[in-house]
């Protein structure tokens, strides 16, 4: 690989090639808006009412059949390269708050909150190098995974995208402009992969551990690697519990499907609402917060059950979906039978079957299905914030002390810290510029302090938010003021 010359904040290297695209389709036709757009790429499929054009950098735009005003034939376009998708991904972030890394066939790219200070760029390129060294592990074993099952791969056509957002509140304005609202909230994810535009986009404090990253690699992997075609009718028990099956520490990959995922093992053990004949029939299980978590771990345990019994019938089915269509409709009753048709039994069969082959994997294994959380502590991870935080009861008031990790990888960060009682009580720390990866202690506190509104009374439970915010800000000026943060619904936190 070598350097090449790009817009400042972007580095490149080259040394890979893209397929090139055989034709193009110039189509014009009125958005909703009313507006006339004319639209250059290639159509890939059509149903539905709708045409499926695919854009000279892989992102694919879906047209309604009866807005389309002209539709011509044309040589082109072909798919751009990593350096011409950075300088669109410069262009649409903003050059003062984009930084950017090629390592073909990834493009990686870094929109932080803020201008950087002085002497921040080499953290910067220092986490992009460590994002894309990420990236090639998870070629690299998701590689080994398909040849284990005989599956063909094929080169990436497009640059492979992935976006970290330094601070929730820009993760959470592209989540929802990208997704349009549709599916879990922005304020409940740490990351996501989307079919439209081909990306993944993931928040800065998920660079730690890589967890949430490495599930949405393995669904780019899938959809750029010749698996499958997107938006195709993959079931979402298969999406998920695909990548579900894959877990990390940091940038090194630790397991496979074929593997116990110990924190979804623990899940599936505990059973769930629904049955497994629900979970392939219906992908509202993983979109409905109130039962997502459980169709994840159950999603885990069908795919572990096939990886590790049922490898050849399991090999087959995936080459049943390989062949699905863009835009093509399955309804339930054709994923119940495409599944049992490919492995030979009824999915109650292998439900029965799934308990005692966990419990006998679990012993080969010599894995511990109890957790091993310590009372009376809650380890959260949250906007940039690592924090531990012990609390005890006494006397209906719970007493809290902790300490905080900056989390951030590319500059120091102001913190507020609440703990936040049963009754309505709390506790509150400022911490005020902690320098990167530097840990700061939250002296004990009793929670007696009132939430407006709160009612009060013996508290015996807690809960911790903690909000950033970039040092000197209006936000961060605030806190020094005493001015306490909105209690919004809270971001994600891992426990």
């Amino acid at each position: 690989m070598r350097a090449v010359a790009a817009p400042l904040g972007v580095t490149v290297a080259v040394g890979f090639s893209f397929v090139l695209l055989a034709r193009a389709d110039v189509l014009k036709y009125v958005d909703e808006e009313k507006q006339s757009v004319e639209v250059e790429g290639r159509v890939v499929g059509s149903g539905r009412h709708l045409l499926l054009i695919q854009l000279d950098d892989g992102q694919i735009r879906l047209v309604p059949d009866v807005a389309v005003t002209q539709h011509e034939k044309g040589p082109g376009p072909e798919p751009i390269d990593c350096a011409s998708m950075l300088e669109r991904l410069q262009d649409e972030f903003g050059g003062e708050t984009f930084r950017g890394y090629a390592d073909p066939p990834f493009v990686i790219g870094l929109v932080l909150a803020a201008p950087l200070p002085s002497g921040s760029e080499p953290r910067v390129a220092a986490s992009l190098k460590r994002a894309a060294r990420f990236l090639r592990n998870v070629q690299s074993v998701f590689g080994r995974f398909a040849k284990s099952l005989r599956l063909p791969l094929t080169e990436p056509q497009f640059p492979m995208v992935l976006l970290i957002f330094e601070t929730g509140d820009r993760f959470c304005d592209y989540t929802k402009r990208t997704t349009r609202g549709q599916g879990l909230s922005a304020a409940h994810m740490a990351g996501f992969y989307s079919i439209t535009t081909n990306r993944l986009a993931i928040r800065l404090s998920e660079c730690v551990t890589f967890d949430t990253p490495l599930h949405e690699a393995i669904h780019q992997q899938v959809y750029n690697r010749g698996i499958f075609q997107r938006v195709a009718p993959i079931p979402a028990w298969f999406n998920e519990g695909l990548a579900t099956g894959f877990e990390g520490n940091g940038e090194k990959i630790t397991t496979s499907p074929a593997r116990i995922n110990v924190r979804q093992a623990r899940r599936a053990l505990e059973g769930a609402s629904f049955t497994w004949k629900d979970l392939l029939s219906n992908d509202d299980l993983f979109r409905d917060q109130q039962t997502a978590a459980d169709a994840y771990a159950q999603a885990w345990g069908l795919h572990w059950l096939l990886a590790t019994r049922y490898r050849r019938r399991y090999a087959k089915y995936v080459r049943l979906l390989s062949a699905k269509k863009p835009l093509q409709e399955d309804t339930p009753e054709q994923r119940l039978s495409d599944f049992e048709g490919a492995i030979g039994l009824t999915v109650e069969e292998l439900q029965a079957e799934f308990r005692r082959a966990l419990a006998a994997g679990l012993r080969r294994q010599r894995v511990r299905t109890q957790s091993r959380n310590e009372p009376g502590v809650l380890l959260v991870q949250s906007d940039l914030a690592k924090v531990r935080m012990i609390g005890v009861a006494r006397d209906g008031i719970v007493q809290a002390q902790g300490q905080l990790r900056n989390l951030s990888t590319i500059r120091p960060m102001s913190f507020y810290v609440m703990a936040i009682t049963d009754a309505g009580t709390y506790a509150e720390w400022y911490v005020s510029s902690l320098d990167v990866n530097r840990v700061a202690p939250l002296p004990a506190k009793p929670a007696a302090q009132r939430l407006p509104g709160a009612l009060g009374g013996a508290a015996s439970t807690f809960q911790i938010r903690v909000w950033s915010a970039i040092p000197g800000s209006e936000t961060d000026r605030g806190w020094r003021r005493g001015q306490r943060p909105s209690l919004q619904p809270a971001k994600p936190e891992s426990e």
